[in-house]
């Protein structure tokens, strides 16, 4: 293969590489467009030859301006003549790499629409469709939902803050998912993210968790009564709304276990707060959204479908 060639194979592999779409992509002006058609035209020639250094100088130059919008480096099979690979994606929503025999997703835009990331990891060839919900504070970071389909390599996805425990919005803070590097089925994910202002959180976690609203209470240890779960939430300036919950055989949601009670049957209805008695039991306090507190309530003591206390494994216990 000559250098001319090899620079056009080059040419083709670069993105956005006709200035029409590059200038559109970025919003330059018409005349700003017509001077850039003359530069893009001077930079990669069509006919002629040109050193070896002048080609990756040029090169180099052309993808520089494409990244501008995106940078996406191709793998070295290219330069032997190969089609090449894709070891790396960026954007101004995420960034991809592999690192350590994985791919390593980097959301820089928790706000952005799902399909900027599909497109992120499409570019690297990974059937990917990522979702950022609205979590309790416990919560940022994990994953809600991962649905695979296909088992090249066998492997887990993983999901988190990077670095670990740090918060989103302090420089340096990213929510990171990650994929084994070969993986060659499909994935639909989501992951947590902070909950923007009146946001329903989509998971939580327990509401005296570390970082949550009620952190350091003890509120739902099954026998406080609501009126002394009230006083210690309204001194924390936060708002309660009311779950009622039953015990049912029947129920769709079975088998809820609890270490020191047993294994329960339990089904659950939206109670307003004139019905909710201040004698009535909380059974749990979860985060609903930022500020609000739903305290999962019961007018009596609920009975085990299998009385505890409940070994690991599930069973009842000696």
């Amino acid at each position: 293969m000559n250098e001319n060639e090899l620079l056009e194979g080059m040419r083709s592999q670069i993105p956005l590489r006709d200035p029409d779409e590059l200038a559109r992509a970025i919003g330059w002006q018409p005349e700003e467009t017509r001077r850039s058609r003359r530069a893009w035209r001077g930079l990669l020639p069509l006919s002629g030859t040109a050193p070896a250094g002048a080609v990756r100088r040029l090169i180099a130059g052309a993808v520089v301006t494409a990244g501008l919008v995106t940078a996406v480096v191709i793998g070295p099979s290219l330069m032997a003549g190969g089609m090449g690979s894709v070891t790396s994606y960026a954007s101004s929503a995420i960034d991809i790499k592999q690192e350590n025999g994985k791919w390593v997703a980097r959301i820089k835009d928790p706000l952005a629409e799902y399909e900027t990331y599909a497109k992120a990891f499409s570019a690297v060839g990974l059937k990917v469709q990522l979702q950022l919900v609205p979590v309790s504070p416990s919560q940022v970071g994990g994953l809600v939902l991962t649905k695979e389909g296909g088992v090249k390599p066998a492997g887990t996805f993983e999901g988190g803050l990077e670095p670990e425990n740090c918060k989103i919005g302090e420089e340096g803070c990213y929510l990171a998912f990650r994929v084994p590097v070969g993986f060659e089925g499909a994935v639909r994910a989501q992951l947590g993210r902070p909950a923007e202002p009146g946001e329903s959180y989509q998971s939580a976690g327990r509401a005296t968790a570390e970082g949550e609203m009620l952190e350091g209470l003890e509120v739902d240890a099954h026998d406080r009564t609501v009126a002394e779960v009230l006083d210690k939430i309204h001194k924390r300036g936060l708002r309660v709304v009311y779950q009622l919950v039953k015990s049912d055989p029947n129920a769709s949601v079975a088998g809820h276990l609890d270490g020191k009670l047993g294994a329960f049957s339990l089904s659950y209805e939206p109670v307003s707060a004139d019905a909710v008695g201040s004698d009535w039991l909380v059974w749990a306090a979860q985060p609903q959204s930022e500020g609000v507190i739903r305290l999962v309530v019961t007018p009596e003591p609920l009975k085990p479908v299998i009385p505890g206390p409940l070994t690991g494994d599930g069973a009842p216990g000696s």
